[in-house]
């Protein structure tokens, strides 16, 4: 298994993470979303840390995404709602232990896949569900070059790469045009790409990120 750290992800700070695992050391793993955020102090969890938690895949074993964000209000809600419980020593009336809030999730239709590619890019820096270029591998096969074929040799003669565009910087030339550096990414390596401003203009809206081009 390749375990990534919390802290990694994007907008997860370091008290919410290290109050993660000091519950989770102190009280085992964590059963279900509503175990979780009956556990985890409301002050250490705010809607960007949750929410990115959730977008990269954090909580995939105890529900799905898009339900989990669609019902992110109620998810901090309940976690207020159980931490003031708790704050003032509410029991259950039966069992003796501290009320928890009861949480309903209302339906969502599940994360389309490429939704799931895009947060994992953003939060991450990398995917880890599937690679935007799954579904491709057969086209590109037959009409690309691997990048990582690329080299020296090579100069002088026209190839062809496909990719998904992972990053863009702009510039203007000195003549007030707009140039770019693109970094283009198949499945093993990347590359970046010049785009001069004749290219640009004839094919502006290629030139996006998370774009699957060939070029």
């Amino acid at each position: 298994q390749i375990r990534f750290g919390l802290l990694a992800i994007k907008n997860v700070g370091t008290n919410v993470v290290e109050a993660i695992i000091k519950e989770r050391k102190a009280a085992g793993i964590y059963t279900s979303i509503q175990d979780f955020i009956s556990r985890i102090s409301s002050k250490d969890l705010n809607k960007k840390s949750l929410e990115s938690l959730i977008k990269s895949g954090a909580f995939d074993k105890l529900e799905e995404r898009n339900r989990l964000l669609n019902n992110v209000e109620k998810l901090l809600e309940t976690a207020r709602e159980t931490q003031k419980n708790k704050n003032n020593g509410q029991k259950g009336l039966f069992d003796g232990t501290t009320f928890t809030a009861t949480l309903t999730l209302a339906s969502a239709s599940p994360a389309l896949e490429s939704e799931k590619l895009k947060w994992e890019k953003e939060l991450l820096g990398l995917y880890i569900t599937s690679h935007p270029l799954k579904s491709f591998e057969k086209v590109l096969d037959k009409k690309t070059l691997p990048i990582a074929k690329i080299s020296q040799t090579l100069a002088g003669k026209f190839v062809k790469i496909g990719g998904v565009v992972s990053s863009i910087k702009k510039i203007i030339t000195k003549t007030g045009r707009p140039m770019l550096f693109l970094n283009l990414e198949d499945q093993h390596d990347k590359i970046e790409i010049v785009v001069f401003p004749s290219i640009i203009e004839r094919s502006p809206a290629l030139f996006q990120e998370n774009k699957i081009v060939l070029i």
